[in-house]
């Protein structure tokens, strides 16, 4: 896989890390988890995810491809890195929170515990209970498009982190945290390295070859 196909790739896994714009509320403690997603035909990838209150980090594999993608919430932007490749993009946190055509990615952020549906106008949400899921006490709620049924999903909202460890789609893809651990992230988790080089975005849309790092 030549370097623009895997950027244009890691773009797509984007979409499933997407956080909103507004403040993450304080209080909330820091963890890292394993994460895990599967489609409805079988294709899987799996992952780490690193929250350290206002910054988030992706660690992604994905057809053998590592990619780690950084979201720093208070400058609003996103860093995707190419680690084999030493490069990265940098893009507005807005930039990649459409939705386009594609299936609906799970909301990877916090939510409020009394209405997860308070920051997406296009969905409704019910209660519908309460039960354990990976070893944590969550809410379970059940989303319903306004727009088009085939987008409502399932999602277990841990009680005491108020993120999602589950989500479960109506066509069967499934997102979910496991082995989650409480502490303190290390600053550097969210940093992009010094040693890797910027990638024009603009060109490597518009056709162009992308900068490589030097030799």
């Amino acid at each position: 896989m030549n370097t623009r196909r895997l950027v244009l790739g890691c773009i797509a896994v984007v979409i499933l890390a997407v956080m909103a714009a507004a403040q993450i509320p304080t209080g909330i403690p820091q963890f890292s988890a394993d994460m895990k997603m599967s489609g409805h035909g079988g294709e899987g990838m799996n992952g780490k995810i690193y929250f350290g209150g206002q910054k988030m980090r992706f660690d992604m594999n994905a057809g053998g491809h590592a990619s780690v993608m950084i979201n720093d919430l208070p400058k609003k932007t996103m860093y995707m890195l190419m680690p084999e490749q030493k490069m990265y993009m940098e893009m507005n946190a807005n930039m990649a929170g459409g939705r386009g055509r594609g299936p609906r990615m799970p909301d990877a952020k916090p939510m409020d515990p009394s209405n997860p549906c308070s920051t997406d106008s296009n969905y409704t949400c019910n209660k519908a209970g309460t039960e354990t899921m990976n070893g944590r006490s969550c809410d379970k709620w059940e989303f319903t498009s306004k727009s088009d049924p085939k987008q409502n999903h399932t999602v277990w909202i841990d009680q005491r982190l108020h993120f999602p460890i589950k989500n479960v789609g109506s066509e069967g893809e499934v997102w979910e945290l496991q082995n989650l651990k409480e502490g303190s992230q290390a600053a550097s988790l969210f940093e992009v390295p010094s040693d890797y080089t910027k990638m024009d975005m603009g060109g490597m849309m518009g056709g162009r070859p992308p900068r490589t790092p030097p030799q």
